[in-house]
């Protein structure tokens, strides 16, 4: 049984409010329809609560993933703060505890007590941790924070609630803009967040680890502003990114690359390859150690020698790989500014590394295919064991 004392004001908050948004958004588009302006009301506050909780609270406050400008904090903080998560210290503080204590008991949402209990019921309890700051000293110290905590009712009211009436007001829907940039939109938001403690901990893959429980899955990427790729996330926090790779729906991501070509954002955390690859390579040998352990013992000496110098190759391929195209890309960016004289050599270096760059690329490709072929070999031994993942 939970000997926590019930947070009556979060409690009565988180129960009430869906309710209310629904009944309250079908009434009144029912008497009045639907204007433009309410979703586009709902919209850009959904869109700026949102990044002031991924790119704010998330990534630039509890990770230190990136450094900003003040004014970009102070945006943070504002409309974070308009999320209703809380304020940043309380909100920071918690989840670092998440990500040092993850499926652990001290975990504040760990999705070992349950999948309700990690999406919502924690919030239902006091934590008893309201001023401990311990994992969190950076935070505790920083003024704009400290004003928050000071004024995050004010913040909540006047840029949550106040903000969006204000601007419905200006085509004669104050209470559309209450309605649909605030109460509407918070619920949708809050639970959104939530999901990550929840489905993210619960449905999808974990390529990266198997440490714990949290999973990529890349659709809800697409609800949570780029927060689906999470077993990333928990592998390599500090990195500002979640979904690595070109097409992965990452708006947060895009948003912090955005703060920094204007100059508002920079030392920007990001893991090498070298590293990601490491982790792929570690958590296959891990899953595929697992298979062969009910095997003959023969048969998986046999097989793990093997993965052994699959994995070796692998990684050697890859580091030439990486090291020929920063090489390669050293020549392009230092063509300019040449002397005729040199033009001819340096050309002929360039185009030297390009084909080097090319042929290591397809020996990366082809020992990525033999290690392939190693775990799917692996994956279909026979064993009773329950799987990994």
């Amino acid at each position: 049984m939970n000997d926590q004392k019930i947070n009556w004001v979060n409690t009565i908050f988180l129960t009430v409010a869906p309710v209310a948004a629904v009944i309250l958004t079908g009434v009144y588009i029912y008497n009045y329809g639907l204007h433009w302006m309410d979703g586009l009301i709902f919209f850009t506050m959904y869109i700026l609560t949102g990044m002031g909780i991924t790119a704010g609270y998330h990534r630039h406050f509890s990770h230190r993933a990136y450094d900003c400008h003040w004014t970009v904090r102070l945006f943070f903080l504002l409309f974070g703060g308009a999320a209703i998560q809380n304020h940043a210290l309380h909100w920071c503080r918690d989840h670092r505890i998440h990500h040092q204590k993850v499926d652990k008991d001290e975990d504040p949402y760990a999705i070992t007590k349950g999948f309700f209990w990690a999406h919502i019921g924690w919030v239902f309890y006091e934590s008893g941790r309201d001023e401990d700051y311990t994992v969190s000293p950076d935070l505790a110290r920083d003024p704009l924070l400290r004003f928050q905590k000071k004024f995050y009712l004010p913040i909540v009211l006047l840029v949550g609630f106040a903000l969006p009436a204000a601007v419905g007001a200006l085509v004669g829907r104050p209470f559309g803009g209450f309605l649909f940039g605030g109460l509407l939109r918070v619920v949708i938001v809050q639970h959104l967040t939530f999901c990550i403690n929840s489905v993210a901990h619960y449905v999808g893959k974990r390529p990266y680890s198997i440490d714990n429980t949290a999973r990529d899955s890349w659709w809800l990427a697409y609800f949570t502003y780029g927060e689906g790729y999470h077993n990333y996330h928990h592998r390599f926090a500090a990195d500002y990114r979640n979904g690595i790779r070109w097409y992965h729906f990452d708006p947060t991501k895009w948003f912090i690359l955005g703060l920094k070509r204007l100059g508002l954002a920079w030392r920007l955390t990001e893991y090498r390859e070298e590293h990601i690859l490491k982790a792929k390579l570690e958590t296959q040998m891990k899953l595929a150690q697992a298979k062969m352990a009910g095997a003959p013992v023969e048969l998986a000496d046999r097989l793990q020698v093997r993965l052994d110098a699959a994995r070796e190759q692998l990684e050697a391929a890859h580091k030439q790989w990486e090291d020929a195209k920063e090489r390669y890309a050293e020549l392009k960016r230092s063509a300019s500014g040449r002397l005729a004289t040199a033009k001819a050599d340096f050309e002929a270096a360039r185009y030297e590394w390009k084909l080097r760059t090319r042929q290591y690329g397809f020996q990366f490709q082809a020992a990525q295919a033999r290690w392939a072929l190693l775990i799917a070999a692996v994956s279909r031994l026979h064993t009773h064991g329950a799987p990994l993942a």
